[in-house]
């Protein structure tokens, strides 16, 4: 009888989060930095900071679901 193959899915799987974690974390900082080129205090830097406080909740969601 062959022996199963579960660790190397195993690998591929972890890679594949953590592939889709790095791109959260870039989106994330791509939007932080516009965020930081805003003026302070305007509706469209609330709506922004909204926007990378959702995207920091979701990137830390998901780290701490597949960890």
């Amino acid at each position: 009888m062959k022996k199963r193959r579960e660790t190397p899915q195993k690998k591929a799987r972890k890679s594949g989060y953590e592939a889709k974690f790095e791109m959260m974390v870039k989106e994330y900082q791509s939007e932080k930095e516009l965020l930081d080129s805003m003026k302070e205090g305007t509706a469209d830097y609330n709506k922004q900071k909204k926007h990378c406080d959702s995207l920091f909740a979701k990137a830390e969601k998901f780290f701490k679901q597949h960890q």
